[in-house]
């Protein structure tokens, strides 16, 4: 599968930022960690790491994930291998939840890359046994041999570098007390800062936290913890309580989704069309870098072969390679990750489908399910089919 980077660049080196402070246990200096301390041992910078079909999910657990009380996640939420996914309702998903099936699964083994990426990179600064919060830091890899801990408010500051990337690397388990942050200045983007856990993570009660977490065992969000970016957990759990979770859109993309029934009104038994369309704006072609999938809503079917797609790569005589890459079910249609979206233009897929039964059928598709080259969906698509 092809990958790609969250920013399709590294971010490059923090020249104007020279170093305003050593903390102590990296070099020697000030004995205060008090003093926010704009914080660069070395000038090269972190490099933003391949991203995959991971990037659609809000929350991702490996064994459960369970939550307590009106916790609202926008973005995807699934579990892979493990099935289970309690305490929704009252939690709200903005997104889809995809439970052991090939989503997530496919999703899991990109958190895996993104994980080997992340602690592959080499460390540019070592705050072992260091608390993070009254820190000021420029962009960078910033390690711990043990565990990282944030208490009160840590300063990510981009120097107005778009690309700027953070990756924080901790040797066993990530913690914030109650009431801590994460605070961006300098144009500095959620989208971008990484949290590589080599255990788990916990996020303190009433902590506004940002970031892609990306754990390799759990991840706990307290009563009140609010997280602009990601909970990645590869083997263990998510826990939730009364949280709310942003998975934002990233990578500047030049792709976008419609959809469409035709006709809009049917009777019960009678068959529409359902048009979904992919529209590329950029100067390349979007190629697909992870499998898209719609899945309908409940008592709405697909009809069996009716699947239809100009989104290929090569088209030989007329015949589109993908007519064997077709995702296909009684209530879901999509495209394996083998299609693209032509430059400055457009791609469909079409389906038949009915309903037995009366009613308001709404099928939306959230921002961030197609994953391209180019990026993702920042938009939801959305369309209605009214069955007499």
């Amino acid at each position: 599968m092809t990958r790609f980077g969250s920013f399709g660049k590294p971010a490059m080196g923090f020249m104007a930022l020279a170093v305003a402070a050593f903390v102590a246990g990296c070099g020697g200096g000030s004995d205060d960690q008090s003093q926010a301390n704009a914080r660069s041992d070395t000038f090269s910078a972190a490099a933003a790491p391949t991203v995959g079909t991971e990037q659609s999910f809000a929350v991702l657990g490996g064994q459960t994930v369970t939550n307590t009380g009106p916790s609202v996640i926008t973005g995807n939420l699934g579990v892979s291998p493990g099935t289970a996914i309690t305490g929704f309702p009252p939690g709200e998903v903005i997104g889809e939840t995809h439970a052991a099936d090939a989503v997530a699964l496919q999703a899991q083994a990109d958190t895996t890359i993104l994980y080997d990426d992340l602690a592959s990179q080499p460390c540019t600064s070592d705050v072992t046994g260091q608390d993070l919060g009254g820190m000021t830091l420029v962009p960078g890899v910033y390690c711990a041999t043990s565990g990282l801990q944030l208490t009160g408010a840590l300063t990510l500051n981009a120097g107005d570098d778009p690309n700027a990337v953070w990756v924080f690397k901790a040797g066993s388990t990530l913690t914030t007390a109650s009431n801590s942050s994460v605070l961006l200045t300098g144009g500095a983007n959620p989208c971008n800062v990484y949290w590589q856990v080599t255990s788990s993570a916990t996020v303190g009660t009433n902590t506004s936290f940002v970031g892609n977490i990306v754990a390799l065992a759990s991840i706990a969000l307290q009563t009140g913890a609010n997280l602009s970016g990601r909970a990645l957990a590869r083997n263990g759990a998510v826990t939730l309580d009364s949280n709310t979770i942003n998975a934002p859109v990233c990578g500047g993309s030049s792709v976008s989704l419609d959809k469409t029934f035709s006709p809009a009104i049917i009777s019960a038994g009678g068959v529409s069309k359902l048009t979904i369309t992919f529209s590329n704006a950029g100067d390349t072609p979007a190629s697909f870098t992870g499998a898209f999938i719609d899945s309908l809503p409940s008592g709405l079917t697909v009809v069996a072969g009716s699947l239809v797609t100009t989104c290929s790569e090569t088209v030989t005589a007329g015949i589109s390679l993908l007519s064997g890459w077709f995702i296909e079910g009684p209530s879901k249609v999509g495209l394996e990750a083998e299609g693209e979206i032509p430059a400055n233009g457009s791609c469909t897929l079409t389906a038949k489908v009915t309903a037995s039964a009366a009613g308001s059928y709404v099928n939306t598709l959230p921002a961030g399910a197609l994953q391209t080259s180019n990026g993702s969906n920042a938009d939801p698509a959305e369309a209605t089919l009214t069955v007499n």
